[in-house]
């Protein structure tokens, strides 16, 4: 049988066309052994994604990426667990080679099986989200990305926040979980927010705190934070000049 550390040996060491008909015939293989081999031997490929140091490189993954995806689909079912980890492994690989409305419907797919199956907060449901909103800015979908973000799962201290925020014009940039600690969802604005002038204007609930971090390396932020269910609305630190003449509160109403 074809070894799969044989295989990985020779992505690691791009040799990607070489890899390419190992990885059919090595799931074609398990496939015949039994179900359970044909996971076991197609989890080590999977969790391969690749480490490129140039766009070329990447390029020239694209053959192994839609090998396992195809091979996937054909011996697991188009809809299973693996197919669709395949899925998104190619998506991710076509939008960063400028594939972007290829991987689109793509990794729309992968969206719909994680959002059936998972929760707002989990956090693979907040990867393959997070995936899909990066892709729609690159193309320029906007309606689809206020989509996406409909609904995004927050506590109830911050509906009205939120809402408000909204509707005075902020764009939200991304949601998920930023820190490990004291964080749940936590959903970043593209306009600095007068914390001070929406909890008194909207009359929020005492358990919302301002959070105001001046990052270095890991960045700066200032939002309000529920600190019963650690959700967040956040905006750029007001220290963040490119932001200074876009700002939301209750004087802008």
């Amino acid at each position: 049988m074809i070894s799969v550390s044989a295989v990985l040996q020779l992505l690691n060491e791009k040799r990607f066309d070489e890899a390419v008909p190992l990885v059919r015939r090595a799931l074609t293989e398990a496939e015949r052994d039994s179900a359970e081999r044909l996971i076991e031997t197609a989890r080590p490929l999977l969790a391969w994604k690749g480490f490129f140091s140039n766009s070329d490189e990447a390029s020239r993954s694209e053959g192994y990426f839609r090998e396992v995806h195809g091979s996937l689909s054909q011996l697991t079912g188009a809809e299973s667990p693996a197919a669709m980890a395949a899925a998104e492994n190619l998506a991710g690989l076509l939008g960063s080679i400028g594939k972007v409305e290829e991987a689109i419907p793509l990794r729309e797919k992968v969206f719909q099986h994680v959002k059936g199956r998972f929760p707002f907060d989990d956090p693979r449901f907040i990867e393959v989200r997070e995936g899909l909103g990066f892709l729609y800015r690159r193309a320029g979908r906007d309606e689809a990305l206020a989509e996406l973000y409909r609904d995004l799962g927050l506590c109830r201290h911050l509906t009205a926040a939120e809402q408000y925020i909204r509707s005075a014009g902020g764009k939200l940039v991304s949601c998920g979980r930023p820190w490990s600690a004291h964080c749940h969802l936590w959903a970043y604005f593209d306009a600095q927010l007068d914390c001070e002038g929406l909890i008194e204007g909207l009359g929020l609930d005492p358990c919302v705190r301002i959070h105001d971090h001046r990052g270095t390396h890991d960045g700066s932020e200032r939002g309000l934070v529920c600190t019963i269910h650690h959700d967040a609305l956040l905006g750029p630190h007001p220290t963040d000049t490119a932001y200074q003449n876009r700002v939301i509160g209750m004087k802008t109403a």
